[in-house]
């Protein structure tokens, strides 16, 4: 077992919640009931200490995305509190402030609000089709808009085949076991931020942009544990942001804890992908390119970074195969649903379950066998530039699909009668800009601050051996402290697969530098020294992890109910720094890829109320549905980085949405054009 699941384990973990501050007073936010219209009136309510709207904060949420993206968009950032019209369920509309937390019901009932209603937009194909505009001046609900092409567009004439796939990723609810949650304090000299964050750097940054105040005065830290994230916790909220004018306005601690009811209508939503792309090839099965679009449901405004994940899906969409050229559109469109924005793989498992139907397909067509045709397409392992400009590092493509091979053709002996497919796919680890770290000399042992933080992972025992190897001392004598912004002077956070392997690079030249600095013995330097100490801000560019995944799926055909029965994962993770923390990362995000294809979603009618007020509603898995085994085989194909590793975080994810999505076309004997796919649909 990992040492710091110990505390988790056995409930003695302190998590956002268990913080209770002297003089706290607590936020309750009210939200909008309807999913568009027009704020006429707002009752405030007689008995809070404090009531925000409006015209109390007049400020929009940030929205992260590349100046390029940033300046051929049509932007709409979305209000702290609704600027007089409202544009989904569960939109804050007025804040307030309670001494007592069984009381804000209480005080929510005094509140009133008129609204004029107005007629919302829910579907993306509807959204672009409509003279409606939900912003107005941003004609067809577009807000980016981009070609991406390149390579050689002639070879397109070329092809004498000519594969097309139409499918529909539905919205899935990002939900992590702790829902959000934050403790906002003005000491009167420093804003204090307290909360369950997946980058403190982010909120700090987010904070300081909204409110206008100078980054020295904001100190963020995320509490000892954090229970969960998916990309959901990364970036400031607006609740943050209202907690933290409270807090300004009455010096107090102000806390807020979302609820799973709110949680389940509030950003970020994830998926929400609809595309339509084509694949050109020869009769001899060699891949010439691809053409066509995918669109993405920003939800009601730009949010965080989903200006970029239009592109960011566009540009991966040949996978880990070599071609010719590509042409993708992409769009980014606004509905009147709640703002779209990473969840885990964060575009990489769309990418790939539309390439891999699309490989599949093709295979089916020319005769081929489905595994040689991959091969036959695969990069190779001393890397590649896609036609869209993409660089992926060397990497082991080779062997992943090799030892997954060897799996695939077991298994279609043993399971004659069942759906068995393999997926392979190139998953980005975002390193880029880098990582901070800080080890200092401190009574005797060593003390490692590390900008990014877990939650869910090991960062306590990963970044601890890791100084360890490299110090030559045991991971007894090594505390490492993450994710607070007195850490170290700059810091990214953890999203994108990238935690140990930026971060553990990180440890490794700041744990250099301090041993060149100390010039002696360490052992010699934990007796005599105190205090002395190295930091660095890492910088690298992102990398690629390759994975190729097997699934075998068995069909009811009079009740459409769909079981995985096996399941096997080949990953390169370059270098393992932790088997369990690695295998279970990947049978984590395994049950996630399998989720999105049998049971989650985020439905909603076609006023835009959401079909779902519970985890259960959402299709989130049991134990009971997670009942079969995943076998891991780590490849290690070291990386360019110090710590030679690769990021896993998001590879079980990736795979399993098409190698899940395909075994089960294989025993349905049918296409699908959507996920997830339910019992009924397949009956």
């Amino acid at each position: 077992m990992i040492k710091e699941d110990l505390p988790k384990i056995t409930g003695k973990s302190t998590y956002i919640d268990d913080i209770n501050p002297k003089n706290v007073v607590y936020l309750h936010v009210i939200r909008s009931p309807i999913a568009r219209g027009i704020i006429k009136s707002i009752s405030k309510p007689q008995n809070a200490l404090l009531t925000l709207t409006w015209d109390d904060v007049k400020a929009y949420m940030p929205v992260r995305a590349d100046p390029e993206i940033l300046k051929q968009s049509k932007i709409a950032k979305m209000p702290v509190l609704a600027d007089g019209r409202v544009n989904f369920v569960g939109q804050p509309v007025l804040a307030f402030v309670v001494e007592d937390r069984y009381k804000t019901e209480d005080v929510a009932e005094e509140v009133s609000i008129d609204y004029e209603e107005l007629k919302p937009i829910i579907d993306i194909e509807q959204a672009m089709n409509s003279d409606d505009e939900i912003h107005p001046g941003i004609k067809r609900n577009i807000s980016v808009d981009m070609l991406l092409e390149g390579g050689d567009l002639s070879a397109k004439r070329k092809a004498e085949v000519i594969i097309s796939r139409k499918i529909n990723q539905t919205r899935i609810v990002s939900n992590p076991m702790e829902p959000k949650g934050i403790i906002a304090y003005w000491d009167g000299e420093y804003l204090n931020i307290y909360g369950s964050f997946q980058s403190a750097f982010r909120i700090k940054n987010d904070i300081r942009e909204v409110l206008n105040i100078p980054p020295e005065k904001i100190k963020v830290y995320s509490a000892s544990n954090v229970g969960g994230g998916f990309g959901n916790k990364v970036p400031a909220h607006p609740e943050y942001v209202i907690a933290a004018i409270a807090s300004i306005k009455l010096g107090k601690p102000v806390k807020w804890i979302e609820t799973r009811f709110e949680h389940l209508k509030n950003p970020t939503i994830g998926r929400g992908v609809l595309s339509e792309v084509k694949m050109y090839a020869t009769r001899q099965g060699e891949i010439l390119g691809i053409e066509g679009y995918i669109a993405d449901d920003l939800g009601a405004y730009n949010y965080t970074i989903n200006p970029t994940t239009p592109a960011f899906i566009a540009r991966l969409l040949t996978g880990p195969y070599r071609m010719r050229f590509a042409s993708i559109r992409a769009y980014g469109v606004f509905t009147n649903l709640p703002p779209t924005g990473p969840y885990r793989g964060a575009g990489r498992p769309e990418a790939a379950l539309i390439h891999e139907t699309l490989v599949e397909d093709l295979a089916e067509e020319l005769g081929i066998d489905p595994i040689e045709i991959r091969r036959k397409n695969l990069i190779g392992d001393e890397g590649y530039i896609t036609p869209l400009g993409v660089k992926i590092d060397p990497a082991g493509y080779k062997e992943v699909l090799n030892e997954a091979e060897k799996y695939y053709r077991k298994a279609k002996e043993i399971y004659k009668d069942k759906g068995v497919a393999l997926a392979i796919f190139t998953d980005i680890v975002r390193l880029s800009p880098g990582e901070g770290a800080r080890v200092r000399i401190e009574k005797g042992k060593i003390k490692i601050y590390v900008g990014t933080g877990p939650h869910g992972q090991a960062h306590g025992d990963t970044f601890a051996k890791i100084a360890s190897e490299i110090l030559g001392i045991p991971e007894d004598y090594i505390e490492v402290i993450t994710n607070n912004t007195d850490g170290v002077k700059e810091g990214i956070g953890s999203f994108g697969s990238r935690s140990a392997t930026i971060g553990g690079s990180a440890v490794i030249e700041a744990c250099k530098q301090l041993l060149n600095k100390i010039n002696l013995p360490i052992e010699k330097a934990l007796r005599e020294l105190d205090g002395v100490e190295a930091e660095v801000f890492y910088k690298a560019d992102d990398i690629f992890a390759p994975g190729a995944h097997v699934a075998v799926v068995d069909l009811d055909r009079e009740t459409g109910f769909v079981k995985v029965i096996d399941y096997y994962a080949v990953d390169d993770v370059g270098r393992v720094l932790n088997k369990e923390e690695v295998e279970g990362q990947i049978i984590g995000g395994v049950l996630q890829g399998v989720s999105q294809v049998l049971w989650e979603q985020a439905p909603y009618d076609n006023n835009g109320n959401p079909l779902f007020s519970s985890i259960a509603d959402c299709g989130v898995p049991t134990a009971v549905e997670a009942s079969y085994k995943v076998k891991v085989n780590e490849v290690e194909f070291p990386s360019n980085l110090p710590v030679k590793s690769r990021g896993v975080g998001e590879a079980g994810t990736t795979g399993a949405l098409p190698a899940v999505f395909l075994a089960l076309e294989k025993i349905a004997k049918r296409k699908f054009i959507k996920t997830p796919i339910l019992p009924w649909e397949i009956v």
